[in-house]
């Protein structure tokens, strides 16, 4: 009840200043919504992770003229998470406690990355626009290490399922009610305008997160649990992918599966014929569908046409990121340069302009880019550190809760990563977030289910 009335006073606040925030050009209203922010994370820093989710597919763009642009409330939420767990942990150096024993494992690259983010402005055209990016892209990274810190045990993971579904859910039922009433323009951003999200990419990625979490539940979980709800928010966000008309999802969604499918044993062959079959049946439905085939077969086509407007943008785009490699090939360009140096070929790209920070159509070759082969060769290593840690946990992990867990959260973050390939998603709250968090929360799942079983095993002993 304590925690509730919490909520709804942050909430009331929230909703004030952001009505005071429309009518004012000072930035009053911006420091009161972050001083109760502040209060409210301090008061319950676990409330405030759920409040976080809750709010990510429903976040807007709140400016201040000439001053400041936030993505309210997840970024406000996300930079006090990160502000208080660091004060916290001072204090608790400074008082000498008792060290926690469930230790965040990947913070050696995590540091590391978020040294050679800070070192790159050493090559950058803008050193505030660097340094500004590259604070904020820390306290998007520090939000894994709050995920791990307050992610404990079962039941608060089970709120965090409890907070992060539903509203995900809504946001996806929304955008797909909207292309619905749009589908003329289904396979064109602007059908997104009135929708949570900006544009097919985000929203396919964001969608196909909860899609592979929830299919891996239904194939990996033997133990006791709601079926027909999880059924229920399988088919709400299988749904949303089908209608979804990025290239780029449909490739990281068939790889994340293939590898859920092979993490199913000898004994469960029946469930992945059964799986396949399903698939196939639900595609040729689709394929069916009137005029739905030949958009479908276009837009696979269109993935190799360089005469495309679009793949055209793209080539210039990573030819541009190979071009400021070659010129600082050790700590790139700087974080966030590739925004300030690139410039839209208009014969290639039309009259259209992106409306925010241009990327270079893939996370690899902007940090490149941007951060220089030391940079790349870090990402890498987190990126390699994650799957590693997966892979060893499954071959311990027996209860079939915490295994199918770890297998949706790995498969999801594969799905990102193949995605990053041909997309940068990660400068977005919608994805950002998520893919931090999933970096803190599966050394969590695993270290709650070690925790568990060596509880079981001792009172076995006894």
């Amino acid at each position: 009840m304590k925690s509730g009335k919490r909520i709804l006073l942050f909430l009331i606040c929230l909703v004030v200043g952001g009505i005071i925030g429309g009518h004012s050009d000072t930035p009053l209203p911006l420091l009161s919504l972050l001083v109760v922010t502040g209060a409210f994370v301090f008061l319950s820093m676990e409330f405030a992770v759920y409040l976080l989710l809750i709010a990510l597919p429903f976040s807007f763009r709140y400016i201040l003229p000439s001053r400041f642009e936030i993505q309210t409330p997840t970024e406000p939420l996300l930079g006090m998470l990160v502000a208080v767990y660091c004060v916290k942990k001072i204090v608790d150096r400074a008082l000498q406690k008792e060290k926690s024993e469930n230790t965040f494992p990947f913070l050696v690259p995590l540091c590391v990355y978020i040294f050679v983010t800070f070192l790159s402005a050493i090559n950058t055209p803008d050193l505030f626009g660097t340094f500004k990016g590259a604070l904020r892209a820390t306290v998007y990274m520090l939000f894994s290490v709050v995920v791990h810190a307050v992610i404990q045990n079962r039941a608060t993971l089970k709120r965090l399922f409890i907070a992060i579904f539903p509203s995900a859910a809504i946001a996806v039922i929304w955008t797909v009610i909207v292309l619905i009433y749009h589908i003329d323009a289904w396979q064109w951003t602007s059908a997104y305008r009135s929708a949570p999200f900006t544009n097919y990419s985000v929203y396919g990625a964001f969608t196909a997160l909860f899609f592979l979490v929830c299919l891996s539940r239904l194939l990996f979980d033997n133990s006791t649990y709601d079926r027909v709800l999880w059924t229920t928010w399988f088919v709400c966000f299988s749904v949303g992918l089908l209608v979804c008309f990025s290239r780029g999802v449909w490739l990281s969604v068939i790889v994340a599966v293939g590898f859920m499918l092979l993490q199913l044993g000898r004994g469960v062959t029946h469930k992945k014929i059964l799986f396949v079959g399903a698939a196939c049946l639900i595609l040729l439905i689709c394929l069916n569908l009137p005029g739905v085939y030949n958009i479908i077969i276009e837009r696979i086509s269109s993935a190799v046409d360089v005469s495309y407007a679009s793949n055209r943008a793209r080539l210039l785009r990573w030819g541009q990121a190979f071009v400021m490699f070659l010129e600082n090939p050790i700590l790139g360009k700087g974080y966030g340069a590739f925004a300030m140096l690139y410039e839209e070929d208009v014969a290639l790209v039309g009259s259209y302009t992106a409306q925010y920070q241009l990327g270079a159509h893939s996370e690899y070759l902007q940090v490149m880019a941007e951060l220089g082969i030391v940079g790349l060769a870090v990402w890498i290593w987190l990126n390699l550190a994650f799957l590693r840690y997966g892979f060893r946990a499954l071959k311990t992990i027996d209860d079939s809760f915490y295994r199918s867990v770890v297998i949706g959260l790995m498969a999801a973050e594969i799905s990102l990563m193949v995605h990053f390939t041909v997309n940068n998603l990660l400068n977005g709250d919608a994805i950002g977030v998520p893919f931090w968090g999933i970096y803190g929360l599966l050394p969590a799942v695993v270290q709650i289910a070690t925790g568990e079983k060596a509880s079981l095993e001792t009172e076995d002993s006894v």
